[in-house]
């Protein structure tokens, strides 16, 4: 039996590493730590599961992230120094990587977003192993500095993880709580403003969604209901006043977090995000998306799109909306054979786990 650390800095590693951690305390000791960042705390709550709170986000200021990071990494210390584990599971944490590192703690970390300058930077040259997606050259992490016997790639993309047939099991109890009706709504995700790659492109407050919705719900007759999941506070600040004429009709919900999310996704008409996770979850379900993002698109949206799953990429207010359009008349596809044909990273990453253990 192990002593097991688990460090969840971003909703992601929620929803991903849920199914490790639940294979992992059959047979070993686990603790997880937690960055208070977006609806992290709020699912690791809503989920009950155990944690131990440390540190925040930096926010959207280079100085700000820079604090954050010194701060968690000495509340990481604290925690680490009492538990004393034997291995670590993270994804692209710098401050769990770089304890890990100093404590000479095994680890294994995975990794989507080599496009994150700085936590790819700060991560990648410190790794005991990394499991990455294939679809993602290869060069894009040998560029950080990593030696290649460390990478271990898989056929597949992140989401795989959690949208397998044996752990994603949508019910429809979910959207009745919500007053949703299937086919009915439009699950809309804003930009992630204060990410390092869009700081000095856009305000912390600003989202597309400010230009498209209001033409959309023009042409659309009020067919739909927009359930609206914001990144920030300033941007859920800001869209709680911008929409306020829509929200009092119930046109528009925002909700600063949601639970089981995938499950609202799946049994939505159509997803419009700002990039990120989202959308490859939800046209993996087969669900019509639509990613508008002022970046090129992404090698695991190319390699989605390659394959025939319903999402396109678009950089404007009026390519967003020409697509959708285009997609109101799609249903959502079965795509469950496809992801099963996949490799899946938590059960790689298992693997590799008993080998480094014995």
């Amino acid at each position: 039996m192990a002593r097991i650390w688990l460090d969840f800095c971003e909703p992601k590693s929620v929803t991903m590493l849920r199914p490790l951690y639940q294979e992992l305390i059959k047979d070993h000791e686990v603790f997880i730590t937690a960055r208070d960042f977006d609806s992290t705390l709020f699912l690791l709550k809503k989920g009950g599961i155990p944690y131990t709170e440390a540190g925040s986000y930096g926010g959207g200021t280079l100085i700000g992230k820079l604090r954050s990071f010194t701060d968690r990494l000495q509340d990481l210390i604290n925690i680490v120094d009492k538990e004393n584990p034997d291995f670590l599971f993270c994804i692209t944490s710098p401050e769990a990587i770089r304890v890990a590192f100093g404590l000479q703690l095994p680890n294994i970390m995975f990794n989507d977003e080599p496009r994150s300058y700085g936590c790819s930077a700060l991560t990648l040259p410190y790794v005991n192993r990394v499991i990455v997606p294939k679809p993602i050259p290869i060069e894009w992490y040998l560029d950080y500095g990593i030696k290649r016997e460390k990478i271990i790639q898989f056929n597949g993309i992140d989401e795989v993880a959690w949208l397998n047939r044996n752990v994603f099991r949508p019910n429809r109890k979910v959207i009745d709580n919500l007053k949703l009706k299937e086919g009915k709504y439009i699950v809309c995700r804003t930009e992630p403003t204060k990410a390092g790659y869009l700081i000095n492109k856009m305000k912390p407050y600003q989202t597309l969604l400010t230009e498209i919705l209001p033409k959309i719900i023009s042409q659309t007759k009020d067919e739909f209901i927009f359930v609206i999941i914001p990144r920030n506070e300033e941007q859920y600040a800001y869209l709680i006043q911008k929409f306020a004429d829509f929200i009092k009709k119930g046109i528009i919900q925002v909700h600063r977090g949601l639970e089981n999310l995938a499950t609202i996704m799946y049994y939505s008409k159509m997803v419009l995000t700002g990039g990120g996770t989202m959308v490859r979850e939800s046209s993996l379900l087969g669900v019509p998306s639509i990613e508008f993002f002022p970046l090129q698109t992404y090698p695991q949206e190319k390699f989605l799109i390659d394959n025939g799953f319903p999402l396109k990429h678009t950089k404007t207010a009026e390519e967003t909306i020409k697509v959708f359009n285009s997609f109101l008349s799609h249903q959502r596809i079965d795509t469950f054979d496809q992801i099963d044909a996949m490799e899946n990273p938590i059960e790689i990453g298992l693997e590799e786990f008993k080998k480094m253990m014995q």
